[in-house]
């Protein structure tokens, strides 16, 4: 897995605005498809455990467990953790997970980040049991007429695209076909608005984490990537307009059959 942010201080304290950002996303998605309380949940690519805490909240579940392959994060995830919420350190993309099968599977913006999506939902599904579900959100689309926080939303799509990575993978998750004992027992896109301060700020929070790639530097000016970051920044402090940007955000929910 290659993840364009890495696992820095920065990236942390960049995952908790994120946490916060995009959890009423995350538990509208949650409390529409989740009926009955799973005895275990699982939350991949947890990171420092923002989303496998509120994933236990939304559910109720009787345990959760948070996987990542960042020591650094799992570190910072398991500090005063409940006893009901663990933290195990695994490589997302392998199965089996060090864990008995769950009745709930739950990652957001990670497909985004990692190859062949559909070999590994198959992969993930095995680790479903009977009944089990398996909940994806991703982008679908971002809609934005901001000059900043566009060039932003351009250089990073054309940095995951480079590296056999899509940033709009809604649309390709939808349209991909289901087999292999899943259904799909809903898939919809949420549009959700977000204020220009709090976009400004998570973007601003990425570009140290890209901004001396040598892609960057091959296909942008550093006086451009300088220039954006520092307006990035400015509507990080100062911003207070709200409609400038608005996501679509892509909730699917698998079944185990």
């Amino acid at each position: 897995m290659n993840y364009l942010f890495r696992d820095t201080d920065l990236a942390a304290r960049r995952l908790k605005v994120l946490a916060d950002v995009y959890a009423p996303t995350s538990r509208a998605f949650l409390e529409a498809v989740v009926t009955n309380t799973p005895r275990v949940a699982v939350d991949l690519g947890c990171g420092p455990g923002y989303t496998t805490r509120l994933l236990a909240e939304v559910t109720a579940c009787k345990r959760a467990v948070g996987i990542d392959a960042s020591e650094y994060f799992l570190s910072l995830a398991r500090q005063d953790a409940p006893e009901h919420i663990s933290f195990l350190s695994h490589d997302v993309t392998q199965v089996p997970f060090p864990i008995e099968p769950s009745d709930l599977i739950f990652c957001r913006f990670l497909l985004t980040h990692l190859q062949d999506p559909q070999r590994i939902i198959k992969r993930w599904a095995t680790q479903l049991g009977p009944r089990g579900l398996l909940l994806v959100e991703e982008v679908e689309w971002i809609e934005s007429e901001h000059p900043a926080l566009s060039t932003y939303l351009s250089i990073v799509a054309a940095m995951l695209e480079q590296q056999a990575n899509q940033l709009y993978i809604g649309p390709a998750l939808d349209a991909m076909p289901v087999g292999d004992g899943l259904q799909k027992r809903m898939s919809r896109v949420y549009r959700y608005p977000v204020s220009t301060k709090q976009a400004a700020t998570m973007f601003s929070m990425n570009v140290p984490a890209w901004k001396n790639r040598p892609f960057l530097q091959e296909h942008y000016a550093p006086d451009m990537i300088e220039q954006l970051e520092q307006e990035l920044h400015s509507l990080a402090e100062t911003s207070t307009a709200e409609g400038e940007i608005t996501w679509g955000m892509r909730q699917i929910a698998y079944e185990r059959i």
